[in-house]
Protein backbone atom coordinates (compact mmCIF):
# COMPACT_ATOMS: atom_id res chain seq x y z
CA UNK A 1 0.00 0.00 0.00
CA UNK A 2 2.82 2.36 0.91
CA UNK A 3 4.58 1.56 -2.36
CA UNK A 4 1.41 2.34 -4.35
CA UNK A 5 1.06 5.66 -2.54
CA UNK A 6 4.70 6.52 -3.17
CA UNK A 7 4.30 5.69 -6.88
CA UNK A 8 1.17 7.83 -7.10
CA UNK A 9 3.05 10.77 -5.60
CA UNK A 10 5.98 10.38 -7.97
CA UNK A 11 5.54 13.37 -10.27
CA UNK A 12 8.93 14.27 -11.76
CA UNK A 13 9.36 17.17 -14.13
CA UNK A 14 9.88 16.02 -17.71
CA UNK A 15 11.89 17.83 -20.36
CA UNK A 16 11.60 16.63 -23.95
CA UNK A 17 14.70 16.94 -26.13
CA UNK A 18 14.59 16.43 -29.90
CA UNK A 19 17.65 16.76 -32.14
CA UNK A 20 16.57 17.91 -35.61
CA UNK A 21 17.98 18.26 -39.09
CA UNK A 22 16.01 19.06 -42.23
CA UNK A 23 12.66 17.45 -41.34
CA UNK A 24 10.36 20.27 -40.35
CA UNK A 25 7.13 18.44 -41.26
CA UNK A 26 8.12 15.35 -39.29
CA UNK A 27 9.23 17.58 -36.43
CA UNK A 28 5.84 19.29 -36.38
CA UNK A 29 4.04 15.96 -35.96
CA UNK A 30 6.49 14.86 -33.27
CA UNK A 31 5.94 18.07 -31.29
CA UNK A 32 2.17 17.83 -31.57
CA UNK A 33 2.32 14.29 -30.14
CA UNK A 34 4.49 15.47 -27.23
CA UNK A 35 2.07 18.28 -26.44
CA UNK A 36 -0.82 15.78 -26.47
CA UNK A 37 0.69 13.56 -23.75
CA UNK A 38 -1.53 12.63 -20.81
CA UNK A 39 1.40 13.35 -18.49
CA UNK A 40 2.44 17.02 -18.66
CA UNK A 41 5.71 17.84 -20.40
CA UNK A 42 6.97 20.97 -18.69
CA UNK A 43 9.68 21.84 -21.18
CA UNK A 44 10.35 21.05 -24.82
CA UNK A 45 13.77 21.68 -26.35
CA UNK A 46 14.60 21.32 -30.05
CA UNK A 47 18.31 21.33 -30.86
CA UNK A 48 18.60 22.00 -34.57
CA UNK A 49 21.65 20.95 -36.56
CA UNK A 50 21.62 24.06 -38.78
CA UNK A 51 18.62 23.06 -40.92
CA UNK A 52 18.04 25.13 -44.05
CA UNK A 53 14.51 23.93 -44.81
CA UNK A 54 12.53 26.59 -42.94
CA UNK A 55 12.57 24.80 -39.59
CA UNK A 56 13.40 27.95 -37.62
CA UNK A 57 10.56 29.90 -39.24
CA UNK A 58 8.12 27.05 -38.62
CA UNK A 59 9.14 26.87 -34.96
CA UNK A 60 8.79 30.62 -34.43
CA UNK A 61 5.36 30.69 -36.04
CA UNK A 62 3.79 27.46 -34.76
CA UNK A 63 5.68 26.56 -31.56
CA UNK A 64 6.87 29.79 -29.93
CA UNK A 65 6.75 28.15 -26.49
CA UNK A 66 9.38 25.56 -27.47
CA UNK A 67 13.01 26.35 -26.71
CA UNK A 68 14.83 26.34 -30.04
CA UNK A 69 18.61 26.00 -30.06
CA UNK A 70 20.32 26.12 -33.44
CA UNK A 71 23.83 24.82 -33.91
CA UNK A 72 26.09 26.45 -36.47
CA UNK A 73 26.74 23.04 -38.02
CA UNK A 74 25.48 19.47 -37.91
CA UNK A 75 26.64 17.98 -34.59
CA UNK A 76 24.32 14.95 -34.92
CA UNK A 77 23.71 13.17 -31.57
CA UNK A 78 25.83 15.65 -29.62
CA UNK A 79 22.69 17.77 -29.88
CA UNK A 80 21.26 15.50 -27.17
CA UNK A 81 24.10 16.51 -24.85
CA UNK A 82 23.30 20.19 -25.41
CA UNK A 83 19.59 19.67 -24.85
CA UNK A 84 20.05 17.51 -21.75
CA UNK A 85 22.50 19.95 -20.17
CA UNK A 86 20.10 22.82 -20.86
CA UNK A 87 17.01 21.01 -19.57
CA UNK A 88 15.55 21.72 -16.14
CA UNK A 89 13.51 18.51 -15.84
CA UNK A 90 14.23 15.53 -13.59
CA UNK A 91 13.79 13.16 -16.52
CA UNK A 92 14.79 13.69 -20.15
CA UNK A 93 12.46 12.38 -22.84
CA UNK A 94 14.54 11.78 -25.95
CA UNK A 95 13.16 10.96 -29.36
CA UNK A 96 13.98 11.37 -33.02
CA UNK A 97 12.31 14.10 -35.01
CA UNK A 98 10.39 11.45 -36.98
CA UNK A 99 8.92 9.69 -33.96
CA UNK A 100 5.28 10.02 -32.90
CA UNK A 101 4.49 9.06 -29.30
CA UNK A 102 1.24 7.40 -28.30
CA UNK A 103 -0.69 9.80 -26.01
CA UNK A 104 -0.07 7.72 -22.87
CA UNK A 105 3.56 6.79 -23.59
CA UNK A 106 5.17 9.21 -21.15
CA UNK A 107 2.68 8.45 -18.38
CA UNK A 108 3.39 4.74 -18.73
CA UNK A 109 7.16 5.26 -18.56
CA UNK A 110 6.84 7.53 -15.51
CA UNK A 111 4.99 4.70 -13.78
CA UNK A 112 7.95 2.40 -14.43
CA UNK A 113 10.41 4.89 -12.97
CA UNK A 114 8.20 5.11 -9.88
CA UNK A 115 8.48 1.36 -9.31
CA UNK A 116 12.24 1.28 -8.74
CA UNK A 117 14.69 4.14 -8.06
CA UNK A 118 17.54 2.13 -9.60
CA UNK A 119 15.97 2.39 -13.08
CA UNK A 120 17.99 4.89 -15.13
CA UNK A 121 16.38 4.46 -18.56
CA UNK A 122 12.98 3.31 -19.78
CA UNK A 123 12.45 2.93 -23.50
CA UNK A 124 9.39 2.41 -25.65
CA UNK A 125 8.39 -0.12 -28.26
CA UNK A 126 9.11 1.28 -31.72
CA UNK A 127 6.61 0.53 -34.47
CA UNK A 128 6.95 1.23 -38.15
CA UNK A 129 4.95 4.39 -38.72
CA UNK A 130 3.14 3.16 -41.81
CA UNK A 131 2.39 -0.49 -41.00
CA UNK A 132 2.47 -0.71 -37.21
CA UNK A 133 4.89 -3.65 -37.33
CA UNK A 134 7.31 -3.96 -34.43
CA UNK A 135 10.86 -2.74 -34.99
CA UNK A 136 13.25 -5.20 -33.35
CA UNK A 137 16.24 -5.56 -35.71
CA UNK A 138 18.37 -7.50 -33.20
CA UNK A 139 15.53 -9.96 -32.40
CA UNK A 140 15.86 -9.40 -28.66
CA UNK A 141 12.22 -9.95 -27.71
CA UNK A 142 9.72 -12.77 -28.09
CA UNK A 143 6.14 -12.11 -29.26
CA UNK A 144 4.97 -12.75 -25.70
CA UNK A 145 7.39 -10.15 -24.34
CA UNK A 146 6.35 -7.63 -26.99
CA UNK A 147 2.71 -8.09 -25.98
CA UNK A 148 3.37 -7.73 -22.27
CA UNK A 149 2.68 -4.71 -20.08
CA UNK A 150 5.65 -5.19 -17.81
CA UNK A 151 9.34 -4.42 -18.06
CA UNK A 152 12.31 -6.32 -19.44
CA UNK A 153 15.85 -5.64 -18.30
CA UNK A 154 18.11 -4.98 -21.27
CA UNK A 155 21.78 -4.09 -21.79
CA UNK A 156 20.95 -1.13 -24.01
CA UNK A 157 17.98 0.80 -25.37
CA UNK A 158 16.49 2.39 -28.45
CA UNK A 159 17.02 6.15 -28.29
CA UNK A 160 13.76 6.98 -30.03
CA UNK A 161 11.11 7.19 -27.31
CA UNK A 162 13.42 6.79 -24.32
CA UNK A 163 13.29 8.52 -20.96
CA UNK A 164 16.54 9.03 -19.05
CA UNK A 165 17.10 10.33 -15.54
CA UNK A 166 18.99 13.61 -15.78
CA UNK A 167 20.90 13.00 -12.54
CA UNK A 168 22.22 9.75 -13.99
CA UNK A 169 23.33 11.53 -17.17
CA UNK A 170 25.19 14.02 -15.00
CA UNK A 171 26.75 11.22 -12.96
CA UNK A 172 28.02 9.28 -15.98
CA UNK A 173 29.22 12.29 -17.94
CA UNK A 174 26.68 12.37 -20.77
CA UNK A 175 27.74 11.15 -24.25
CA UNK A 176 31.39 10.95 -25.24
CA UNK A 177 32.46 13.60 -27.78
CA UNK A 178 33.63 11.07 -30.38
CA UNK A 179 30.15 9.53 -30.77
CA UNK A 180 28.39 10.73 -33.90
CA UNK A 181 25.13 8.79 -33.70
CA UNK A 182 25.05 5.01 -33.37
CA UNK A 183 26.32 3.52 -30.10
CA UNK A 184 25.31 6.48 -27.93
CA UNK A 185 22.67 4.30 -26.27
CA UNK A 186 25.24 1.60 -25.51
CA UNK A 187 27.64 4.18 -24.06
CA UNK A 188 24.97 5.57 -21.72
CA UNK A 189 23.76 2.08 -20.77
CA UNK A 190 27.22 0.66 -20.11
CA UNK A 191 28.22 3.48 -17.78
CA UNK A 192 24.88 3.40 -15.96
CA UNK A 193 24.86 -0.38 -15.52
CA UNK A 194 28.42 -0.27 -14.23
CA UNK A 195 27.18 2.07 -11.49
CA UNK A 196 24.37 -0.30 -10.48
CA UNK A 197 21.48 1.18 -12.49
CA UNK A 198 18.95 -0.72 -14.60
CA UNK A 199 18.01 -0.17 -18.24
CA UNK A 200 14.51 -1.45 -19.02
CA UNK A 201 12.21 -1.92 -21.97
CA UNK A 202 8.50 -1.23 -21.51
CA UNK A 203 6.59 -2.51 -24.59
CA UNK A 204 3.28 -1.04 -23.37
CA UNK A 205 4.73 2.40 -24.11
CA UNK A 206 4.62 2.90 -27.86
CA UNK A 207 6.16 5.27 -30.38
CA UNK A 208 5.60 5.12 -34.12
CA UNK A 209 8.79 5.72 -36.04
CA UNK A 210 9.16 6.75 -39.66
CA UNK A 211 11.95 4.24 -40.11
CA UNK A 212 12.99 3.75 -43.68
CA UNK A 213 13.18 0.10 -44.72
CA UNK A 214 15.84 1.14 -47.19
CA UNK A 215 19.11 2.64 -45.99
CA UNK A 216 19.07 6.34 -46.93
CA UNK A 217 22.85 6.69 -47.07
CA UNK A 218 24.51 3.29 -46.59
CA UNK A 219 28.05 4.68 -46.75
CA UNK A 220 27.44 7.18 -43.97
CA UNK A 221 25.64 4.57 -41.91
CA UNK A 222 28.55 2.18 -42.28
CA UNK A 223 31.07 4.87 -41.33
CA UNK A 224 29.38 5.95 -38.10
CA UNK A 225 28.68 2.33 -37.13
CA UNK A 226 32.33 1.42 -37.66
CA UNK A 227 33.83 4.29 -35.73
CA UNK A 228 31.24 4.25 -32.94
CA UNK A 229 31.32 0.47 -32.56
CA UNK A 230 35.08 0.06 -32.39
CA UNK A 231 35.54 3.09 -30.15
CA UNK A 232 32.87 1.74 -27.80
CA UNK A 233 34.76 -1.54 -27.42
CA UNK A 234 38.08 0.26 -26.97
CA UNK A 235 36.67 2.46 -24.24
CA UNK A 236 34.76 -0.06 -22.10
CA UNK A 237 35.62 -3.71 -22.82
CA UNK A 238 38.47 -5.86 -21.48
CA UNK A 239 41.18 -6.24 -24.12
CA UNK A 240 40.53 -9.87 -25.09
CA UNK A 241 36.77 -9.44 -25.45
CA UNK A 242 37.24 -6.13 -27.23
CA UNK A 243 39.49 -7.72 -29.87
CA UNK A 244 37.14 -10.67 -30.43
CA UNK A 245 34.13 -8.41 -30.81
CA UNK A 246 36.07 -6.02 -33.04
CA UNK A 247 36.68 -8.94 -35.41
CA UNK A 248 32.97 -9.77 -35.35
CA UNK A 249 32.23 -6.17 -36.27
CA UNK A 250 34.72 -6.46 -39.12
CA UNK A 251 32.76 -9.39 -40.56
CA UNK A 252 29.60 -7.29 -40.48
CA UNK A 253 31.35 -4.29 -42.05
CA UNK A 254 32.83 -6.36 -44.88
CA UNK A 255 29.52 -8.04 -45.71
CA UNK A 256 27.70 -4.71 -45.50
CA UNK A 257 30.23 -3.13 -47.87
CA UNK A 258 29.80 -5.96 -50.36
CA UNK A 259 26.04 -5.59 -50.28
CA UNK A 260 25.93 -1.78 -50.55
CA UNK A 261 29.22 -1.18 -52.40
CA UNK A 262 30.50 1.18 -49.73
CA UNK A 263 34.19 0.29 -49.93
CA UNK A 264 35.39 3.90 -49.86
CA UNK A 265 33.51 4.52 -46.60
CA UNK A 266 34.77 1.19 -45.27
CA UNK A 267 38.42 2.19 -45.65
CA UNK A 268 37.71 5.72 -44.44
CA UNK A 269 36.08 4.20 -41.34
CA UNK A 270 39.15 2.07 -40.62
CA UNK A 271 41.48 5.06 -41.06
CA UNK A 272 39.43 7.43 -38.88
CA UNK A 273 38.91 4.78 -36.21
CA UNK A 274 42.68 4.38 -35.88
CA UNK A 275 43.16 8.14 -36.01
CA UNK A 276 40.72 8.71 -33.12
CA UNK A 277 41.80 5.71 -31.08
CA UNK A 278 44.45 7.48 -28.96
CA UNK A 279 41.90 10.00 -27.68
CA UNK A 280 39.42 7.22 -26.88
CA UNK A 281 42.05 5.17 -25.06
CA UNK A 282 42.95 8.17 -22.92
CA UNK A 283 39.41 7.95 -21.57
CA UNK A 284 39.39 4.15 -21.36
CA UNK A 285 37.24 2.93 -18.47
CA UNK A 286 37.00 -0.87 -18.42
CA UNK A 287 33.77 -2.00 -16.80
CA UNK A 288 33.45 -4.76 -14.20
CA UNK A 289 32.96 -8.46 -14.95
CA UNK A 290 29.43 -8.22 -13.54
CA UNK A 291 28.65 -5.40 -15.97
CA UNK A 292 30.04 -7.40 -18.89
CA UNK A 293 27.71 -10.29 -17.96
CA UNK A 294 24.72 -7.95 -18.13
CA UNK A 295 25.94 -6.46 -21.41
CA UNK A 296 26.25 -10.00 -22.80
CA UNK A 297 22.73 -10.98 -21.69
CA UNK A 298 21.46 -9.99 -25.12
CA UNK A 299 23.52 -10.58 -28.28
CA UNK A 300 24.66 -7.49 -30.15
CA UNK A 301 27.58 -8.12 -32.50
CA UNK A 302 26.37 -11.65 -33.28
CA UNK A 303 22.89 -10.32 -34.03
CA UNK A 304 24.38 -7.72 -36.36
CA UNK A 305 26.21 -10.42 -38.28
CA UNK A 306 23.32 -12.88 -38.41
CA UNK A 307 20.36 -10.58 -38.98
CA UNK A 308 22.14 -7.59 -40.47
CA UNK A 309 24.51 -9.40 -42.82
CA UNK A 310 24.28 -13.13 -43.37
CA UNK A 311 20.56 -13.20 -44.18
CA UNK A 312 20.73 -10.16 -46.45
CA UNK A 313 23.92 -11.46 -48.08
CA UNK A 314 22.19 -14.80 -48.69
CA UNK A 315 19.22 -13.07 -50.29
CA UNK A 316 21.59 -11.00 -52.45
CA UNK A 317 23.49 -14.10 -53.59
CA UNK A 318 20.26 -15.95 -54.27
CA UNK A 319 18.97 -13.07 -56.37
CA UNK A 320 22.25 -12.94 -58.32
CA UNK A 321 22.22 -16.69 -58.84
CA UNK A 322 18.62 -16.57 -60.01
CA UNK A 323 19.44 -13.94 -62.60
CA UNK A 324 22.48 -15.80 -63.88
Amino acid sequence: MAQEKEAAEFRPRVSAVIPNWHRKDDLREALEAIKAQTYPIEEIIVVDNNSQDGTREMMEEEFPEVMFIQSAHNIVIQALNIGAKTARGDIILHQDNDGVLAPDAVERMIGIFASDPSIAVVHSKNLYYDTGEEFDPLRWFTPEEQASGGIIDVPSFHGNGAMIRRDVLEEIGYIEPEILLYQFERNISTKAIDRGYRIVYHPASVIRHKISREVRNPGHRLYITMTGGWWYLARFYPLGKALRKALMYLVFFVLYSIKHRTFRDFFRGIFDTLLGLPQVLRGRNVVSKETVKILESKPYETSLIWYGSWDTAAKWLKAKTGKA
